[in-house]
C-alpha cells in the first residue's frame, strides 16, 4: 500500500505551500484551498477551503456526467492544457467512502489530486494541488504502475494509494485569520507599491 502524508504543521515561510510526502516517492510541493484560506485547516468548514483533516484514498476520478465530461474536455483544449481532467484522481474520504464530507455542517465534495494547469495558473477548490506538473506526472505514472488495492471497509472500493492529511483545526479562528492574512497581503502590495515607484525616481 502506497501512503502518503501532508501534515498542516509543515508549511512553507508564507503558509502558501504544504508537502505532500509519499513514502519510497518523494515529497511534493502542493496547496489546498483558494485564496486566503490556502492551507488553513481552521477554514475547512468554509466552501472552497483547505482540505479537512482525515484520511482519504486516491481512486480513480468519477467520470461525471456526459456534459460534464464534455465541458472538461472543451476546456483543456481551449487552453491548450497538458493536464486534462480525465488524469485527476479523486480523493474519497475513510470516513464516508465518497469524494466529499461533512464539516462542522457544511457538506464539503468534489476532492481531487490534480496539478495546477500546464501554464502554472489555476486554483485548488479544496483538493489537493500539486505546483509542478511534473511532479504530478511523476506521481501519476508511478501509482498507475503499482495499481489498486482493496479499501479496508470500502465496499468494493479500490485505490491507488492512502494520503494521510493531519492537523487539528480550530474553526472559531478562521475568521480571525483570514483577516489577519488580508491585512498582511495589503501590506505587502502597499511596500511593493512604494518601491516600484521609488525605483522610477
Amino acid at each position: 500500500m502506497q501512503i502518503c502524508m501532508m501534515d498542516y504543521g509543515n508549511l512553507s515561510a508564507d503558509g502558501k505551500t504544504a508537502y505532500l510526502k509519499c513514502y519510497g516517492i518523494g515529497t511534493f510541493e502542493v496547496l489546498t484551498g483558494v485564496d486566503f484560506y490556502i492551507n488553513n485547516p481552521d477554514c475547512a468548514d468554509h466552501e472552497n477551503a483547505a482540505i479537512p483533516p482525515g484520511t482519504y484514498w486516491v481512486t480513480d476520478r468519477p467520470a461525471g456526467s456526459l456534459y460534464n465530461r464534455v465541458r472538461a474536455e472543451a476546456i483543456d483544449a481551449w487552453h491548450g492544457y497538458r493536464n486534462h481532467h480525465s488524469e485527476w484522481f479523486a480523493l474519497f474520504s475513510d470516513k464516508t467512502k465518497r469524494d466529499g464530507i461533512m464539516v462542522n455542517g457544511l457538506n464539503r465534495t468534489g476532492f481531487r489530486l490534480h496539478p495546477l494547469n500546464s501554464d502554472g495558473s489555476g486554483e485548488s477548490w479544496g483538493c489537493i494541488t500539486l505546483r509542478r506538473t511534473s511532479d504530478f506526472q511523476h506521481l501519476r505514472r508511478l501509482l498507475l504502475q503499482r495499481g489498486t488495492f482493496p479499501v479496508p471497509g470500502g465496499n468494493g472500493l479500490k485505490a491507488y494509494a492512502r494520503i494521510d492529511v493531519r492537523g487539528t483545526p480550530d474553526y472559531s479562528l478562521c475568521d480571525k485569520e483570514t483577516e489577519e492574512r488580508k491585512e498582511a497581503e495589503k501590506r505587502r502590495m502597499q511596500q511593493a507599491l512604494k518601491k516600484r515607484a521609488g525605483n522610477a525616481e
